[in-house]
């Protein structure tokens, strides 16, 4: 899959981070408020259609920086290695949802000429 993120994003290596990491924090990139503020309500109705337990290991994670053993007790998770895989196929899952959103692909092709898969 070819890498989303353009090359003239601020702190893009700093982070290393994937296309999902990126996509969901839209704060960290200078750029038109509006459409900011519109991409960030994207992804965080993206998220929230999500199945519960995808919706949580994500939000556990990504936004409240917990350990895949944390997680796992939290979700009900036998093992950390279940919680990460669980993560994994979340985000991928994540991936596809964002891809299809005619919000963010627009906005992100009108930012940085990023398209999606035809």
């Amino acid at each position: 899959m070819k890498n989303m993120i353009p090359e003239n994003i601020p702190n893009q290596k700093k982070y290393r981070s994937t296309e999902i990491e990126w996509l969901m924090q839209p704060y960290e990139q200078e750029n038109d408020y509006d459409d900011d503020i519109m991409l960030f309500d994207a992804v965080a109705e993206t998220v929230a259609s999500m199945d519960e337990t995808d919706k949580q290991m994500i939000y556990l994670i990504y936004y409240e920086r917990r350990t895949f053993q944390e997680a796992a007790r939290i979700v009900g998770i036998s093992a950390k290695s279940h919680a990460w895989r669980k993560t994994k196929s979340a985000v991928q899952k994540l991936e596809v949802l964002l891809k299809q959103n005619p919000v963010i692909m627009d906005i992100l092709n009108k930012k940085y000429g990023i398209l999606g898969e035809q």
